[in-house]
């Protein structure tokens, strides 16, 4: 979608078109306008009809004459009926009312909410007319939105009704959920279901191919309020959503559950699901753990070993280390990733090369694992042993290695900042300019020796540098840098 500025600037550049008949130029202008969602084109409609001070985006109202007004393309009659001159929207609704165009119907339909009466009255009068399908597919999705508006909002019920009575009322919501509006099908579909135009034997069919999540929500609690739990099985627990397959597990007892849906669930890609899954396991008398041990433990996919993993770190389950620290060197990615999920908090010195090469290595959902590991486990590496990533080629190493240094908190944050300032990337020195100073605590005398390093050479201004060693408690280099300021100025 356009911002209002370049909203008003293309209005512009059609409305150029208009009075100087440019076809190009207006038949872009109806590809655009025919394209837009109805949301989008009430939002184009309110940027031309306000005011500016210098002057309509469709200019000005003398300039709409009976000639240009005349035009044969229908766009011209479109356009006119959006400027802000109620005498001018008049006149191009009128000849809107004369075009069969498709573009015409949305246009009309976008007046049934014009403040002005007599434009309102003959809007809503041709829209009404227009009872065909086809033309409920264009002026629907307006009204649905003009209804939650205020003025216009009786004539969807009016059109609706006539639609109705000429097509019958299956026949016209079949359509409406077929709309491109997501909005118009959403409601469609409630509606569909509320009235019993739709049922439970239509949820079932519908849900596998249905791809828009607020359709799959009602299409899932129907199947789940309505169906016996046989259906319920069959249709939710297969489902690819999780939502559908929690809810099928939430909804069905142990009893009615066949227990290798369950034991293929424990190991579910949801948190939610496997946390279901493993309820209703216990309560058919099995332990959840001896599944996840097994598949862990077993030649299954690295997928499902590391979902098992999962489950057994969310049973309470005791993994040794070595078999944790032997899953972040696997060559299995999967692997790898809960390998280093599971070492959080429980890494040693002997961890930290291994996880210095993860960190530095090509995935960067390995590498940010292997980050919050040695941000969980600050007392078992010290900062020299992010040397190496501080001085590689690659910026996205020293970023990583900053965030790391940064995360130590306190005053090694504000080092961290620091340091970063002296980058060459001047993308990745402008991170460090993020700092905030630490409150009621002062470095120590190794911090203060480098913060004094840094700050001798850091490009900020002095008043900051000034702030930073105060706070830092070097009233030397404070006073130097207010000096520095006084002879500058």
């Amino acid at each position: 979608m356009l911002n209002p500025p370049q909203i008003r600037g293309r209005l512009g550049e059609s409305a150029a078109a208009a009075f100087q008949g440019d076809r190009f130029v207006l038949d872009e202008t109806a590809s655009w306008l025919t394209s837009v969602t109805a949301r989008e084109l009430l939002r184009i409609d309110h940027d031309a009809r306000q005011f500016r001070y210098e002057g309509p985006a469709l200019g000005l109202s003398e300039r709409w004459t009976r000639e240009v007004l005349a035009s044969p393309v229908p766009v011209v009659a479109v356009l006119a009926s959006m400027h802000p001159d109620g005498y001018v929207r008049e006149r191009a609704v009128r000849s809107l009312a004369t075009s069969l165009d498709a573009l015409s119907d949305r246009a009309l339909a976008v007046r049934v909410s014009d403040h002005v009466v007599v434009i309102r009255e003959v809007a809503v009068r041709e829209v009404l007319r227009r009872r065909t399908l086809d033309h409920a597919d264009r002026v629907v999705p307006l009204l649905h939105r003009i209804e939650q508006r205020g003025r216009g909002f009786e004539v969807l019920a009016l059109y609706l009704r006539a639609l109705i009575t000429e097509h019958g009322e299956a026949n016209v919501w079949a359509r409406l959920r077929m709309s491109a509006d997501h909005d118009l099908r959403r409601a469609a579909f409630r509606h569909s279901f509320d009235s019993g135009l739709l049922g439970l034997p239509d949820a079932t069919v519908l849900l596998p191919a249905e791809r828009d999540h607020v359709v799959r929500r009602r299409l899932i609690e129907v199947i789940a309020d309505s169906a016996t739990p046989d259906v319920v099985a069959e249709v939710l627990l297969r489902d690819r959503s999780a939502e559908s397959r929690t809810l099928a597990l939430v909804k069905l007892t142990a009893a009615q559950l066949d227990p290798a849906d369950v034991e293929r669930l424990l190991l579910d890609s949801s948190v939610l699901t496997r946390l279901w899954a493993r309820r209703r396991w216990q309560e058919m008398g099995r332990d959840p753990a001896v599944v996840y041990a097994a598949t862990a433990r077993s030649t299954a996919t690295p997928v499902l070993r590391a979902r098992a993993y999962t489950g057994l770190a969310e049973t309470g389950t005791a993994i040794e280390r070595q078999e944790v620290v032997a899953l972040v060197g696997s060559a299995e990615l999967p692997l790898r990733k809960v390998g280093l999920s599971l070492l959080r908090g429980r890494a040693t010195a002997e961890d930290v090369p291994l996880l210095v090469r993860s960190v530095a290595g090509d995935h960067s959902r390995v590498a940010r694992l292997a980050a919050e590991v040695l941000i969980s486990n600050p007392g078992v590496w010290a900062l020299s042993e992010l040397a190496p990533l501080k001085a590689a080629e690659d910026p996205e190493l020293r970023r990583r290695a900053w965030w790391i240094h940064r995360r130590r908190g306190g005053w090694e944050a504000v080092i961290a900042d620091l340091e970063l300032l002296h980058d060459p990337d001047p993308r990745l020195a402008g991170m460090g300019r993020q700092r905030e100073l630490p409150m009621y605590s002062r470095p120590t005398a190794t911090q203060q020796r480098r913060i004094t390093e840094l700050l001798s050479t850091a490009p900020i201004e002095r008043h900051h540098r000034r702030f930073i060693a105060f706070a830092a408690g070097l009233p030397d280099l404070a006073e130097a840098s207010g000096r520095d300021h006084a002879q500058s100025g």
